[in-house]
C-alpha cells in the first residue's frame, strides 16, 4: 500500500508542472516604464505544440514574438527583438505571476526597466 501511495506521489509531481506553468498563459495588458516614457501593450501567451508562444501587439512595428519562452511555476522568462534603422536589440524579459497580475524586469542593452502587467478579462 505505501509504495502505490508512494508511486502517486511521484506520478502527481511528474504532471505537476504543466499544471503550474498555466499561470502565465491568456492576454495581458503588459506595460514597461522605460526612462523616456511607459510602453504599454497586449501580448497573449497560448502553449503550442513544441511549447509556448508569445505573441504581442507592440506599439512599434519593430519588435517580433516572443522566444525561447521558459514557463517555470509562477515564472516566466521569455525573449524578443526590436529592429530600428538597421540595428537589432534583444530584450529579455522576466517576471512572476501572481493571480491576475504580474511583475518583472525587461532587459535591454543591458539596463533594467520594470515590466508588469494585469489579465485581460475574458471578453474584453
Amino acid at each position: 500500500m505505501r509504495k502505490i501511495a508512494v508511486i502517486g506521489l511521484v506520478l502527481a509531481t511528474a504532471f505537476a508542472p504543466s499544471a503550474f506553468a498555466q499561470a502565465f498563459l491568456g492576454s495581458w495588458t503588459a506595460t514597461a516604464k522605460a526612462p523616456g516614457g511607459d510602453t504599454t501593450e497586449v501580448i497573449t501567451v497560448t502553449k503550442t505544440g513544441d511549447g509556448y508562444s508569445v505573441t504581442g501587439q507592440a506599439p512599434v512595428a519593430m519588435v517580433s514574438a516572443g522566444k525561447d519562452v521558459v514557463l517555470d511555476g509562477d515564472n516566466f522568462a521569455f525573449k524578443r527583438s526590436l529592429t530600428a534603422q538597421g540595428n537589432t536589440l534583444e530584450i529579455d524579459y522576466k517576471g512572476v505571476v501572481s493571480g491576475d497580475a504580474f511583475t518583472g524586469t525587461a532587459e535591454v542593452a543591458g539596463t533594467q526597466i520594470p515590466y508588469t502587467g494585469v489579465r485581460v478579462a475574458a471578453g474584453k
